[in-house]
């Protein structure tokens, strides 16, 4: 991080003590609560139900789950690059490894899911394994070349993975690929205060006026690449990519485009993976018939499931009772050794 916040002064000024980037760290924790009220108004209290709802679950599809792809690849370019031997490419290996799957094999292990491989929580998997496909293919390509063809590791990383259907590997390599693009040609390092906003909202109009959150094969939650080709439907999986590259990039250009310091919005961003994590096992409990009987005879969910307007205040509350409660334990974690390595994934 060093190298960026010398070489691109103007953009990366606003840092927090190592090397944490402000506007990255707010993006990060603007998509996380749209991951939690995504997931709460789907499971919690649904409003998807109304007409409303379904237009909002399907703007969040559209574009949340590629965002955090998209800055993952942002991310992790640099370090892809100074990727040169074997030991380099292990202790990525090994530095990417403790610090997403063993939260997720410890809390596989809390919650007595057994698979830790291919767990509840998707997203994290997904995110490691793209990582690491591209660790070792830019590695190898490396070796063959000695030197870094940027290109053909992405070509290969892309043509290899898009047809993998297991944890939406395949759709999402390409929005991975789409942030190590960014990062490597700038498209974030100028300000463009105009254009991201106009962006933005081409893609929030789309959504609203296309109509596809009645097309169930529009979200890629149903179908995938390889079963779209199979279908015949190969120009939904391009409109859905088309869409979620506009969404991301309008968001992401707003966020890095005005200054603003590093603040606590900004802290809580550099934890978005336990967030994912605790978030996820706050919502376990409402996946059991015995607690949701329960939980929908009680008066909070009698009262505010009566109106449709009564449902998305219930909803707001949830989730910002969710995101206290994921912060809380978080800070809780952050007091032993022990709990940060293996609930936040922190070597020191």
């Amino acid at each position: 991080m060093k190298e960026d916040v010398t070489g691109n002064m103007e953009m990366y000024k606003n840092v927090k003590g190592g090397g944490r980037v402000a506007w990255l760290d707010n993006v990060k924790m603007y998509a996380m609560l749209w991951v939690i009220l995504g997931h709460v108004m789907t499971i919690v209290i649904k409003t998807n139900v109304d007409l409303s709802g379904r237009v909002m679950e399907h703007f969040i599809v559209a574009f949340n789950m590629p965002l955090f792809v998209m800055l993952s690849g942002y991310s992790n370019f640099n370090a892809f690059n100074r990727i040169v031997d074997k030991q380099g490419l292990w202790n990525f290996i090994k530095k990417s490894t403790i610090r997403i799957l063993l939260p997720v094999v410890t809390f596989c292990v809390i919650g007595m899911t057994p698979n830790f491989l291919l767990s509840p929580f998707w997203f994290l998997n997904m995110i490691l394994y793209l990582m690491l496909g591209f660790s070792v293919i830019h590695f190898v390509v490396y070796a063959l070349h000695k030197q870094h063809l940027f290109g053909v590791s992405l070509l290969i990383f892309v043509l290899a993975f898009i047809g993998l259907n297991v944890l939406w590997i395949g759709e999402m390599c390409t929005y991975y690929a789409v942030g190590l693009l960014c990062k490597r040609y700038g498209v974030f390092d100028r300000p463009r205060r105009f254009l991201f906003p106009v962006i933005l909202f081409v893609g929030i109009a789309i959504v609203w006026s296309s109509g596809h959150y009645s097309i169930k094969e529009s979200s890629f939650y149903h179908s995938g690449f390889s079963q779209l080709l199979s279908k015949g439907y190969l120009f939904l999986w391009a409109e859905r990519q088309i869409l979620a590259i506009v969404l991301c990039f309008g968001m992401i250009g707003i966020f890095c485009n005005y200054d603003t310091r590093y603040t606590l919005f900004s802290w809580m961003g550099s934890y978005t993976l336990s967030f994912y994590i605790f978030h996820a096992m706050m919502l376990r409990p409402f996946r059991n018939d015995i607690i949701l009987d329960y939980f929908y005879n009680s008066v909070f969910y009698q009262f505010f499931y009566s109106t449709e307007i009564l449902r998305w205040c219930g909803v707001l509350i949830v989730v910002a009772l969710m995101t206290a409660a994921s912060w809380g334990l978080i800070c809780l974690c952050e007091k032993w050794k022990w709990s940060r390595l293996f609930c936040l994934g922190k070597l020191k």
